[in-house]
């Protein structure tokens, strides 16, 4: 059984977010691909869809979510499923920082409005 440590886990930049890989297949992850994306002020994440379900958890900070169009303020404690198909994204406001924890399921490909897929390199 894998133990993973926070200083081990590898970082990326989706569009300027920092974004942190937690479990994924490169570490052993068999069904579950989970990371940390910490949003800056006023940060966005682009809108995207996935071929699968994403969950994620608002850890600390406020965060809007958009899925298909309608917004939602969260804060700590909430936790948005999102259906797949659906097209969503998710910013900071302008007065603070928030972290968010997401899971998907392994394989799962990110959609670009453009139509380029991917799965995320966080979930390889």
């Amino acid at each position: 059984m894998p133990i993973l440590k926070s200083d081990d886990a590898p970082e990326f930049d989706l569009a300027g977010t920092h974004v942190r890989g937690l479990s994924s297949p490169s570490r052993g992850a068999l069904e579950t691909t989970s990371y940390r994306v910490d949003l800056q002020p006023n940060q966005r994440l682009p809108e995207h869809t996935h071929d699968r379900e994403e969950v994620f958890h608002v850890l600390s900070g406020a965060v809007t979510v958009s899925l298909d169009g309608e917004e939602t303020p969260l804060g700590p404690g909430d936790t948005v499923m999102v259906p797949p198909g659906v097209s969503h994204l998710s910013y900071a406001g302008p007065d603070g920082t928030a972290e968010l924890l997401a899971m998907m399921p392994v394989g799962t490909v990110m959609i670009r409005p453009d139509g380029g897929r991917a799965v995320p390199p966080w979930g390889a």
